[in-house]
């Protein structure tokens, strides 16, 4: 696919893909695209064997890999992984990719995730580039505790930066809000995102410094199926809507750390 393609595509995909803003819709756009962390946040061009380019968000966590959600990297809705995928850090709008494009060589997700049942809870995978993005700096991750987390959702917020389907084609917008609640696999908030959100990274501000603590992955649908506030046709949210992510837990942890160990033991599925 050509440069000038990702420039002027205007397509998205939303299988699986929920989200919720309201009762507010409190996004703001970020410009800064070439200033970190803005410039690790990715916009994610995936080919599902048609030609076309679908979008999600993702992370890079080094120059050669991009943390995001299993269902940006395999559809349940054509029962396939993508075709191939490109990663655009930093994009800015339609035609400004400070950083270009780089072709992924492979990436892998939860064999939970492809086969079923516990989808939510495995909703994570990881890209790996054929070629560095030339990048020093990095947000770190971390499998913050539930004592951390219960300190921040008092003190603090997490935020929320992507490229959702609801904006200019290749615009970044980001939300800061509170972490309303916490489950042993899961993080529930109240930050607005809209469908092409999913595979950002969550993250915030922890004693230890910034951190990514999450991805997001999943909100919820009004009464007729559709996402809340993402469209003209539908109604902002109602007071108390959440989106959610996945936490980062030392599991996750230790499956990045020797994906090859985790795809011959079955817990990780490579793609192509």
């Amino acid at each position: 696919m050509r440069l000038h393609d990702l420039a002027t595509w205007d397509g998205y995909e939303e299988d699986g893909d929920l989200a919720v803003v309201g009762p507010h819709d409190s996004r703001v756009q970020e410009i800064r695209t070439n200033q970190f962390p803005w410039n690790t946040v990715v916009h994610l061009c995936r080919d599902f064997g048609n030609g076309q380019c679908s979008g999600c968000s993702g992370i890079l966590i080094s120059p050669r890999l991009v943390l995001t959600a299993a269902h940006c990297l395999f559809s349940l809705k054509r029962k396939g992984a993508a075709k191939s995928i490109r990663v655009l850090p930093g994009r800015r709008d339609r035609r400004t990719l400070p950083y270009g494009s780089f072709p992924a060589s492979h990436w892998y997700l939860p064999r939970a995730f492809v086969q079923g049942p516990d989808r939510v809870v495995n909703d994570w995978g990881v890209i790996v580039l054929r070629n560095p993005v030339p990048l020093k700096q990095f947000l770190k991750m971390r499998a913050a505790p539930d004592p951390e987390l219960a300190t921040l959702a008092r003190t603090g917020k997490i935020t929320i930066a992507g490229y959702p389907a609801d904006r200019p084609v290749g615009t970044m917008w980001r939300h800061s809000e509170v972490l309303r609640r916490v489950t042993p696999r899961r993080l529930l908030y109240s930050v607005d995102t809209c469908p092409g959100h999913s595979g950002s990274a969550i993250f915030a501000r922890l004693p230890t410094g910034p951190r990514i603590i999450g991805v997001h992955t999943a909100g919820i649908l009004d009464e007729q199926g559709r996402t809340y506030g993402c469209n003209r046709e539908t109604v902002l949210a109602p007071d108390g809507s959440l989106n959610s992510g996945i936490r980062l837990t030392q599991d996750i942890f230790r499956a990045m750390r020797d994906p090859a160990a985790a795809i011959r033991s079955n817990q990780l599925v490579r793609y192509p």
